[in-house]
């Protein structure tokens, strides 16, 4: 590589290399994961079965798994526990032999971490320590999105600029954020269907300023650490960067990752809006995006996704948690609740779409057969996979609705699309959502005004 490119260039020459090393095949399914549009293959209970017993015999066979063996000797019901096995299955894409020594790796660093003490038990927001608690609390690194991306994987976005605000308030910078870190990712895996589809990761250095040496050696740590041990899959890495200075260290990350995450990066140079729009036409819901110009973070989602945690945890300490119960609703789901968060999400905006088809029909029915079609609608959600889902503040959690409770959301968007239709197509653009790009006061605006001229 020559001494003369600039860092950019190096890091896409660095990609480009390595996608030619694979086949067809590998590279077809890189760009896929990489543009949001892949397939994944469905799960069998033979492949899972199979699979488990095969990361059983590697496991047994593993030279250096002192950390397990310590595990398995405190708890084997939780080392052996199905769950907590199949994550790892699914994070290495069903190489039973990636598994096991995933799953030892994760246990040395989380006795590394965390001690004894706690190598056997889930780890919670309480467990991190007081600094570990106040880097996430800042937001610093990282912030799961409360959407998905296109193809329904989990989002996950760090900021550098807090990152290089924060990390030298702390004595050991490196367990501390390395602590934070795997709180985040080891969340993140919770959710099946991002065990099953992997998750997107977004490095945000726009506006962030110059670390200093030390500063860097401590990302680098951090992330070496947690990249190949935790139970979840990165499936599309973005790096948006501003400065030569950030793209020369992100070609060291590039370097150090596996085949399978290097060939799904990407690096983005330029403003904030450049990348934005680039990030968006890779699926990512920039709706969500938690950064601003000039470096500025939105923390708004994030300080409620650390309340639905606390409640979760608080709410595991003594009970299961309810049925099909999950942290981030996919795309098709229709979602209960007020406000342009809800009414842009793409399972709502569908819903309303539908509604809007059947409208004159609703219309003219009758009593009963208003109700016979509200629940043929129900009915055609289902088909194509959603669900009709409600935060649940007691364990922090989305649930499914019962049948007849969403038979009513199906009803009450009926009224609704009819209360607006009769103040003019502006109303009926808020009220479905199509006009998601503007803030919450433009909203309100609109609102006073339609309610004053009726």
């Amino acid at each position: 590589m020559s001494e003369n490119m600039d860092p950019q260039r190096a890091n896409e020459k660095i990609i480009a290399d390595e996608l030619s090393k694979i086949s067809f095949k590998e590279r077809e399914e890189a760009y896929e994961d990489i543009h949001g549009v892949s397939d994944q293959g469905k799960e069998t209970s033979e492949l899972i079965e199979s699979s488990l017993g095969q990361m059983q015999h590697y496991l047994k066979s593993l030279s250096d798994k002192y950390a397990y063996d310590v595990a398995e000797s405190l708890s084997k019901d939780y080392v052996t526990d199905r769950g907590l096995r199949l994550k790892f299955l699914r994070a290495s894409l069903f190489d039973p032999k990636e598994a096991a020594s995933r799953m030892a790796g994760y246990f040395r660093h989380k006795l590394d971490l965390f001690g004894w003490e706690k190598l056997v038990k889930n780890i919670t927001f309480e467990d991190l320590g007081e600094d570990s608690m106040e880097a996430i609390s800042q937001g610093m690194m990282h912030q799961i999105l409360p959407s998905r991306d296109t193809q329904g994987r989990a989002v996950i976005c760090g900021s550098h600029r807090l990152f290089h605000d924060q990390v030298v308030r702390y004595k050991d910078p490196v367990k501390t954020l390395t602590k934070a870190f795997w709180y985040v990712f080891t969340s993140v895996a919770d959710d099946e269907e991002t065990q099953k589809k992997g998750f997107v990761f977004v490095s945000y250095a726009i506006d962030s300023g110059h670390p200093s040496d030390a500063t860097r050696r401590a990302a680098a740590q951090s992330c070496a650490i947690i990249g190949r041990s935790l139970p979840a899959r990165a499936t599309a890495v973005h790096f948006c960067l501003d400065s030569q200075e950030e793209a020369a260290l992100w070609r060291v990350m590039i370097l150090s990752s596996p085949t399978y995450t290097r060939v799904r990066i990407r690096t983005h140079y330029g403003s904030h809006n450049e990348t934005k729009f680039r990030l968006m036409s890779f699926g990512v819901p920039i709706n969500d995006f938690p950064f601003l110009e000039r470096g500025e973070v939105k923390k708004a989602n994030h300080f409620k996704w650390i309340e639905r945690r606390k409640r979760k945890e608080e709410y595991l300490r003594t009970r299961s948690l309810p049925k099909n119960a999950i942290d981030i609703p996919s795309r098709v789901d229709v979602i209960l609740g007020r406000g342009t968060p809800f009414n842009s999400h793409p399972g709502n905006k569908r819903l309303h779409e539908i509604v809007a088809d059947h409208y004159d029909e609703y219309d003219r029915e009758t009593r009963v057969g208003k109700t016979k079609l509200a629940e043929m609608i129900v009915v055609m959600v289902h088909e194509y996979g959603g669900k009709f889902m409600k935060l649940d503040d007691e364990c922090g959690m989305w649930i499914e609705l019962a049948s007849l409770d969403a038979r009513n959301k199906v009803a009450h968007s009926f009224r609704r699309k009819r209360g607006f239709a009769v103040k003019g197509p502006e109303a009926v653009k808020v009220a479905t959502g199509e006009d998601c790009g503007c803030d919450n006061k433009r909203l309100r605006a609109s609102r006073t005004k339609l309610d004053m001229a009726s």
